[in-house]
C-alpha cells in the first residue's frame, strides 16, 4: 500500500465530515473531497509538518470551499445567507419584508469583514468548526480564535446596526 493511499484512508472519512459540516451539502462535500487529496498530491512537497496533517487537509479543503462559494456567486450555495434565519410562524408581508433585509445588511456586514474574521465567523458559525480547530488551521493559539470571533461579530453587529 503506498504512503498517500493510507493517508487517504485515514484521512478521508474525517476530512469529508469537515467538509460536510462547512458546506451542508454531500455533493459539494464530496466535490471538495476529491479536490482536497488532488491538491494534497499535487503538493505534499509543501506540507512543512508544522500542524498535524488532518489540519493542513481541512486547510485545503476550506480554501477549495470559499474558492468554489466566490466562483458560483450564488448566495444560496454558500451559508453566509443563513446568518438570520426565518421564524417558524407565518410572517406578514411586512415582516417578510423585513426579514429580508436584515438578510441583506447581515450578508454585506459578514462579506465587508476583513480576513482572518470573515474566514472565522463563517468557519465557527456556519461549519460549527470548533474554535480550536480554527485556531490549528491559522496555526494560532485558542485565544486568538475566540478574540478573532468575538470581535467579527462585534463588527458585524456593529454594521448591522447602523
Amino acid at each position: 500500500m503506498s504512503g498517500f493511499q493510507e493517508i487517504y484512508e485515514t484521512y478521508s472519512r474525517p476530512v469529508y465530515r469537515f467538509l460536510l459540516a462547512l458546506t451542508r451539502n454531500e455533493t459539494m462535500a464530496e466535490d471538495l473531497l476529491q479536490d482536497v487529496f488532488y491538491q494534497a498530491l499535487l503538493h505534499i512537497d509543501r506540507f512543512e509538518g508544522r500542524s498535524s496533517l488532518y489540519t493542513w487537509l481541512c486547510q485545503i479543503g476550506k480554501n477549495a470551499w470559499l474558492k468554489e462559494c466566490r466562483r458560483q456567486k450564488h448566495h444560496e450555495t454558500c451559508p453566509v445567507e443563513k446568518m438570520v434565519e426565518i421564524a417558524a410562524q407565518e410572517l406578514t408581508p411586512e415582516e417578510q419584508v423585513v426579514q429580508r433585509e436584515e438578510r441583506m445588511r447581515v450578508r454585506q456586514a459578514v462579506q465587508q469583514l476583513s480576513e482572518p474574521y470573515k474566514d472565522v465567523f463563517i468557519l465557527h458559525t456556519y461549519a460549527d468548526v470548533k474554535l480550536k480547530e480554527i485556531a490549528e488551521l491559522y496555526e494560532k493559539s485558542e485565544t486568538w480564535a475566540r478574540v478573532t470571533y468575538y470581535r467579527a461579530k462585534q463588527k458585524i453587529i456593529q454594521e448591522v446596526s447602523k
